[in-house]
């Protein structure tokens, strides 16, 4: 009795040690920053690790098939690309942080080594009846008032932001173009996400300043994804295509008309959350 008695306290004690702890928000935010009437909202999770945490789509997660079959590839969760947005990898010790940033097709996993400056003000209310403290920072060309909790003991956050004396609840921009409101929180026993590309999808690894610079590069010059796939993939050879209806499409004028499409999307997707990284 007493030996079936300690297997089961510690298979109770494996499970609690293995659970993590998850905060879902609320985000809004402006694509267009010609268009501040159209805000798109969206709910994204960030996920505390014993030594990291993770930040990212809510919605595109649970999209991901494999993230039913975490425990098929050793507690790992593979991503490909497009089925994520704004992956943010954060450390709590000697590694870097990253995030996942996509020009067209091609995936960038940008080190970021950027210090938050925050500036603590006297200045409280509670939020979801959390009590918070007020907080300011400058990060992306942008101002940040964040409100923090010391109840919720994580000095962690949304997206990019940390390392205050508790979780952020709430923050947004002085211009009200991104925002994010803590709506959820609870405990999972998910295997840390491991972002993967296809086979013919590679992931480069960058700075800020080389992302910036590739960025600049496409934006003066961007292409539709099948030009941008086969530049990637010279060994592919695409000599036709067919529609739906079997009908063959002419080649030249697909790659003018995703040229064109691609051009569209730079102009009304413009108002990024990191604008010094995308300036």
């Amino acid at each position: 009795m007493n030996k079936a008695f300690t297997i089961l306290f510690l298979v109770i004690i494996s499970k609690f040690n293995a659970q993590n702890q998850r905060f879902i928000y609320e985000y809004k935010y402006v694509p267009d920053s010609t268009k501040v009437d159209s805000v798109l909202t969206e709910n994204m999770r960030l996920t505390i690790f014993k030594d990291h945490s993770e930040f990212l789509s809510e919605m595109k997660a649970k999209s991901d098939s494999s993230n039913l079959k975490s425990s098929e590839n050793n507690g790992d969760v593979s991503f490909s690309p497009g089925n994520i947005r704004n992956f943010i990898w954060k450390s709590y010790h000697d590694a870097k942080d990253y995030s996942l940033e996509y020009i067209g097709m091609e995936s960038y996993k940008v080190f970021d080594e950027i210090k938050l400056n925050w500036k603590l003000l006297n200045e409280n209310k509670k939020i979801q009846n959390y009590n918070c403290q007020k907080a300011t920072v400058k990060f992306g060309n942008r101002e940040w008032t964040a409100w923090f909790t010391t109840d919720l003991p994580f000095h962690d956050g949304p997206n990019i932001f940390k390392n205050l004396l508790g979780l952020i609840v709430a923050i947004e921009d002085t211009k009200k173009h991104h925002s994010f409101q803590l709506i959820a929180n609870y405990q999972n026993n998910e295997g840390r996400h491991k972002a993967k590309s296809f086979s013919f999808l590679k992931t480069y690894e960058v700075n800020r300043k080389q992302f910036n610079k590739k960025w600049n590069e496409f934006r003066k010059n961007p292409i539709g994804n099948n030009e941008q796939f086969l530049l990637m993939n010279p060994q592919i050879k695409m000599t036709s295509m067919q529609d739906e209806k079997g009908n063959t499409i002419n080649l030249e004028d697909l790659r003018k008309n995703e040229r064109i499409q691609a051009k569209k999307n730079i102009l009304k997707n413009n108002n990024f959350l990191d604008l010094e990284l995308y300036r």
